[in-house]
């Protein structure tokens, strides 16, 4: 029984770690999935996910329905995630505005990493897989180089966004966060989480209009992915070791803003940036904290693949 409740705590904490991701613009909670080893099992129990099944919760053959669901899994990893997104977002945020260089050279030694682990997950390289590799890394940048649109705040148009955000998260090396900002949505989301916080009417519904979709996107989508994964492994692997490496360009922690947008409060934010190399010396460069922060990623991340290999094997 005890060991029940630590893989359960586990599983849990692995969805904190997954939500946290899937609040910054360029990282991809699908990456903290793959690298924890939960990934498949994640794509398969999504996949068995049916009404049917749901329904069944409620009846005699609840036991029956909950081990299909694979609920044990599925239930803490969505609470980890959920509560990461409440309690995080503001922390993110903050960051965000007033620490970036050692926030993104965080994310950049983890994605960095994680492209690491994922390679030697490939058991077999051939024409496809390096095809699938190149292709991952161009979609993955060119993803990176688009401009964000002005969104509109239309229901409709949330529940779209809902849709490919939930995509975008369960893909690793394609940010769910990154593409709300594309489509001009990121920060309602975060006034949505905010307003969710205090129980606003608006909050909620515009969160019900987002999952919904979000619901409905990641089903679809799943069974897609779950047959690749079956069928297809090392190509997979393949593109999404792409995707994460075409990905390190968003998070280079030095950037020249070319562009900028105002936002719906007046204040400007930037819209398009570009690399740059860091100016040795510069102390607003924060180069030395960044590289703390770049090999604190790699160590936290290659303990964490380690012990979930070992949790794995248990």
């Amino acid at each position: 029984m005890g060991k029940s409740y630590l893989n359960i705590f586990v599983i849990y904490l692995k969805g904190l770690t997954m939500g946290a991701a899937d609040i910054i613009p360029g990282v991809s909670g699908g990456t903290i999935a793959l690298i924890t080893h939960i990934y498949e099992r994640l794509i398969r129990a999504i996949d068995n996910v049916s009404f049917s099944h749901i329904k069944q919760l409620f009846g005699p053959d609840r036991r029956a329905a909950w081990k299909a669901l694979d609920g044990s899994f599925l239930l803490p990893l969505a609470l980890g995630i959920g509560t990461s997104i409440l309690l995080l977002s503001g922390i993110i945020e903050w960051l965000l505005q007033s620490y970036p260089i050692p926030l993104w050279a965080f994310f950049f030694g983890l994605i960095l990493g994680s492209s690491f682990i994922l390679k030697r997950s490939i058991t077999h390289w051939n024409i496809g897989t390096y095809a699938a590799f190149v292709v991952g890394i161009i979609v993955a940048f060119g993803v990176g180089l688009l401009a964000p649109s002005s969104g509109s705040e239309s229901l409709l148009y949330l529940f779209f966004c809902g849709m490919l955000i939930v995509i975008a998260m369960i893909l690793p090396g394609i940010s769910g966060a990154f593409i709300l900002v594309l489509l001009g949505a990121y920060e309602t989301a975060l006034e949505t989480v905010s307003k969710l916080k205090h129980l606003d009417p608006d909050g909620l519904l515009i969160f019900a209009v987002m999952a919904n979709g979000g619901l409905i996107g990641l089903k679809l989508f799943s069974r897609g992915l779950n047959w690749l994964f079956s069928y297809h492994k090392n190509t997979v692997l393949a593109a999404m070791t792409g995707f994460l490496i075409g990905s390190l360009y968003k998070v280079w922690p030095w950037k020249l803003v070319t562009a900028y947008f105002e936002n719906s409060d007046g204040v400007l934010e930037p819209l398009t940036t570009k690399a740059i190399l860091p100016q040795f010396g510069n102390p607003s460069q924060l180069l030395e904290v960044a590289l703390i922060c770049f090999g604190l990623a790699l160590l936290i991340l290659f303990s964490l693949e380690k012990m979930s290999k070992r949790n794995a094997n248990a």
